[in-house]
């Protein structure tokens, strides 16, 4: 009987701590699963993102003229959530315009399109799964918008670009332009011909963008007020409905560059095209 008592003594003692292993470590492993399961629902919002999202909201969702970037400091830093008078978290109005959409403009945009209804909650395609993902992946890019915001301020007086295509830039360097027009101030996001790559890239049948901006100007259909390419290419770039080439729509291209760039910057960026012959 002593022997019965003392095995489950023993028992008790085993199981005891075997729970108590447990206890101590359950919380890890259920954030282990939390982490693992938000990094699958990202990938899945990634690919949802790519195929509905991108022709409007650009790549990595940093904006075009057709819808304004989700990449950006102002969504999660709550600027643009008090400009709408929402008084929920980033992540509720992200989850909310997804699924519901919004069916008419903002205030202070021009946007052509409508944030359409994505969940199957509101006639929409999306199951809430899909919303889920979707809403995951963009809430992923916040940690690096936020920095970015951060890192980049505004303008001090004086130093903006401004849109007197006549004054002198400094030397501009192809690489660092390259980068600006991949990068900060997205221009990829609409210049994109995803089979070529970038419109401005020279094709098998296409001049690049640096030659065909020396042809431009000579030609009897240019109105604009540029002497040379380089000219040309600042003037697209800041004054860009002083000359709509046929074909294209005027009030496109944004038109606060010069407000947004600085003179080093445009140097680059013009650079950068002409090396594309």
């Amino acid at each position: 009987m002593k022997w019965q008592v003392a095995l489950g003594g023993v028992s008790l003692a085993v199981l005891t701590a075997v729970l108590g292993w447990i206890a101590l470590h359950e919380v890890d492993r259920m954030e282990a699963n939390d982490r693992a399961y938000l990094a699958q629902a990202i990938e899945v919002g990634a690919l949802e993102f790519e195929s509905l999202c991108r022709p409007c909201h650009g790549p990595q969702g940093r904006g075009t003229p057709l819808a304004p970037s989700l990449n950006a400091g102002d969504l999660f830093n709550g600027t643009r959530l008090q400009a709408v008078g929402f008084a929920g978290t980033v992540e509720d109005y992200v989850r909310g315009t997804i699924a519901s959409g919004r069916p008419v403009p903002s205030a202070g945009t021009n946007y052509p399109n409508r944030m359409p209804t994505w969940s199957s909650r509101f006639g929409g395609p999306l199951r809430d799964d899909q919303i889920d993902a979707l809403v995951a992946f963009v809430m992923n890019w916040e940690d690096r918008a936020l920095a970015e915001a951060q890192a980049t301020p505004a303008l001090p007086l004086g130093e903006a670009l401004g849109t007197d295509i006549t004054q002198a830039l400094p030397a501009g360097d192809p690489d660092a332009g390259k980068a600006l027009a991949e990068g900060v101030f997205g221009c990829a996001a609409c210049h994109l011909l995803s089979a070529v790559g970038p419109a401005w890239a020279p094709t098998a049948d296409t001049p690049g963008i640096g030659a065909r901006a020396e042809t431009r100007i000579a030609d009897p259909s240019y109105t604009g007020g540029a002497t040379s390419a380089e000219q040309y290419l600042l003037e697209s770039i800041i004054a860009s409905n002083a000359f709509v080439v046929e074909g294209f729509s005027s009030g496109v291209m944004p038109v606060n560059f010069g407000d947004r760039m600085r003179p080093q910057d445009a140097a680059d960026l013009i650079a950068y095209m002409m090396s594309l012959r």
